[in-house]
This record gives structure tokens, sequence and C-alpha cells, in this order.
């Protein structure tokens, strides 16, 4: 993991995720993949999970699965990861540290964990 977050940058985050929670809440949604035939979960927002369904041209494909979703360490770190992804630093490390900061949220909230990639298991 490459995050290095200090504990201001912590709090900062947690404070910017508690004011967008109360516009609109997190939600952990499931996504089935009909490219490779696989689950995918995912983090957003609520809002943002509706925009999402609206484009998908299978809208049965998407379920939220976990409709309020605490604010925590993890959803911190989540967050972190995911704005790094987001910023074009779609470096290995920066989608590990999503992949592995999404997982970490799925587990607090009693969810499987998502399957490794494809090449990712050929790997080992």
């Amino acid at each position: 993991m490459t995050i290095k977050a200090g504990p201001e940058e912590i709090e900062q985050v947690r404070q910017q995720l508690d004011s967008a929670n109360r516009q609109s809440h997190f939600v952990i949604f499931e996504s089935n993949e009909m490219d490779y035939g696989g689950t995918l979960r995912m983090i957003t927002d609520y809002d943002s999970f509706l925009r999402i369904q609206e484009k998908q041209t299978n809208a049965d494909a998407m379920r939220i699965i976990q409709d309020i979703v605490p604010i925590t360490d993890n959803l911190v770190k989540w967050a972190i990861a995911e704005s790094d992804a987001a910023r074009g630093a779609q470096s290995p490390e920066a989608l590990s540290d999503l992949e592995y900061y999404t997982d970490q949220v799925l587990l607090e909230n009693q969810l499987p964990i998502n399957p490794p990639d494809e090449d990712e298991s050929e790997d080992e």
C-alpha cells in the first residue's frame, strides 16, 4: 500500500466525507459484469449510483447491497485511494490501494470481497 496520509489529512478527508455524506449517503453496490460473468462490488454515493444505473443498458445488473456505509478509517483511506486513481495516477500502486481499501470496507460491512482480477490470479 502506498497511501501515506498523516493524522491531519485523515481527519480532513473524514470531515469531507462527513459533509458529502449529508448530501448523498455512501452505498455499496454490486454489478454483474456481463463481459466476464463476474460480480464486482463498489462504493459510491447514492446520487452517483443512480446516475451510473441510468447509464446501464441492463438496470437489473446493479443493486445496492449496503445502503448506508459508516465513515471509518478504511472508508477514508478508500476515498484517498479513489481520488489518487481518478486524478490520473493509474499506476499499479494506486489501483492496488483502491482494490485493497475497497475490500477492507467490504469486510467491515460483512460483505464478500471482490475476486482477484484474472491477470492477478494467473500470476499466482
